[in-house]
């Protein structure tokens, strides 16, 4: 009975800590597609901005 409950809390520890960690990277991802997109919208405004001059 012990190493049921043992076994249920480890189970349990493990994935809010692989679920936790997911999140953490599709946070981190997510932030760094929206900067690289921004990065290639300035960057293509300042080109278009020295066409034009």
């Amino acid at each position: 009975m012990i190493a049921i409950a043992l076994l249920f809390f480890v189970t349990t520890f493990v994935l809010a800590y692989y679920m936790s960690y997911e999140m953490q990277y599709r946070t981190y991802d997510g932030l760094e597609k929206l900067n690289v997109r921004a990065t290639i919208n300035l960057l293509g405004q300042i080109l278009s901005d020295s066409v034009e001059s």
